[in-house]
């Protein structure tokens, strides 16, 4: 017979996410149970606790235990409201309507002066053929110190620029062109060969997406920040991150199965075989607001008023309205990427590029607002393996 692990209360609570008054709650309901342990201290039951979290987080509906209690530092960046994202007192869905990424960037790293007045970076060298978006991009950030001597700096009045610069750079390596010093959305836009109407979306998407608070990219990002490592270094751990299938490449799965929509596609019919193989439906639900993904909202409105003839667009309302009532869960930005992917007739991974190219202004915010603070982030894990005798 194995042998009990037990866990002090503050353990107990941390495996939990809780706070101790929380657990102490919970063994008054009966929901856990304590022994004594040495002194007058109470233990619980390792496997019991864990029991416990499995049930808090299929109750959560989310299948694993939601990281995303108490904060665990400060940020005057990013506020997620009812209302979406908002950049140091702007709401996002406003600036949606007629800012740039450059000019959201300006705002998240509380510049006093145009980042963007210098010159375009010089290319990345030579990088493997046949790498996908993301493969050439954390090649080509690992690549930057060959073009920029300062690329180890940490002079404060220098980084702004340099955040302006492996902007420009990591958004070429994305497309696999040249840097240029014009509007991200425009330059996106021609790689893509799309028109002025799609260069508006793209525009409103890229400010959606350009920071989201402490999600698991924006902190790794700031992990690596924190022990001062390189701008370029910082983003490539937030870009490892990034780069995950439950993250920046959500996108391609919403875009996977909205590609087998067609004209003649039964709506009601192909989500209700979804729903009967117990499938989930990639780019709706999200974690955070659980509801609506206000994100999302903002962009597919801006998507119908600027495409309200094109068949798919009109098809659209009625999907998103199918989606609730099988599985009642709103779209989230995923879904409009992939809705703009699919709309555009962009290319394979565009959807996942406009969220990478958006998503490195917020990035470069949390390196910058890191390098300023004093601490090395270090937090630390509720163990619950094996004990010595």
């Amino acid at each position: 017979m194995t042998k009990p692990i037990y866990l002090s209360a503050r353990e107990a609570a941390a495996e939990l996410g809780v706070q101790p008054a929380t657990l102490y709650a919970y063994v008054s309901r009966g929901l856990i149970t304590s022994s004594a342990g040495p002194g007058k201290k109470r233990r619980y039951d390792a496997a019991e606790v864990r029991r416990l979290k499995g049930r808090r987080a299929a109750d959560d509906h989310t299948g694993a235990r939601p990281l995303t209690g108490d904060p665990v530092l400060e940020t005057e960046l990013t506020l997620i409201s009812e209302e979406g994202p908002v950049y140091r007192g702007r709401r996002a869905i406003d600036l949606a309507e007629t800012s740039t990424l450059e000019t959201v960037a300006t705002l998240l790293w509380n510049s006093e002066r145009d980042p963007f007045a210098e010159e375009a970076p010089l290319p990345p060298p030579d990088l493997p053929a046949g790498l996908g978006a993301l493969d050439r991009l954390m090649m080509g950030l690992a690549a930057w110190p060959l073009q920029d001597r300062a690329a180890y700096t940490q002079a404060p009045k220098l980084l702004q620029a340099k955040g302006a610069a492996l902007l420009r750079y990591s958004v070429a390596v994305l497309l696999n062109a040249d840097p240029v010093a014009v509007p991200i959305h425009s330059q996106i836009a021609k790689a893509f060969g799309v028109s002025s109407s799609a260069k508006n979306v793209i525009r409103a998407a890229l400010v959606l997406c350009a920071d989201h608070e402490l999600n698991t990219s924006a902190f790794a990002t700031r992990c690596a920040a924190s022990t001062r490592a390189p701008l370029h270094a910082a983003l490539i751990s937030g870009l490892g991150a990034f780069a995950g299938p439950r993250h920046g490449a959500a996108s391609d799965r919403a875009t996977a199965w909205l590609s087998t929509v067609t004209p003649e596609t039964d709506i009601e019919a192909k989500l209700s075989d979804r729903l009967s193989r117990g499938e989930p439906l990639p780019g709706f639900g999200h974690s955070i607001y659980g509801d609506e993904d206000p994100r999302a909202e903002c962009l597919l409105k801006v998507l119908y008023r600027s495409e309200p003839d094109h068949p798919f667009v009109q098809r659209l309302p009625g999907l998103v309205g199918v989606a609730r009532d099988l599985f009642g869960v709103a779209p989230n930005v995923d879904l409009a990427l992939a809705a703009i992917q699919k709309t555009y007739d962009l290319p394979r991974d565009a959807g996942k590029i406009i969220f990478c190219a958006a998503r490195m202004t917020g990035w470069i915010a949390h390196a910058l607002e890191q390098y300023a603070a004093p601490e090395q982030i270090r937090p630390r894990a509720a163990y619950v393996g094996e004990r010595p005798e």
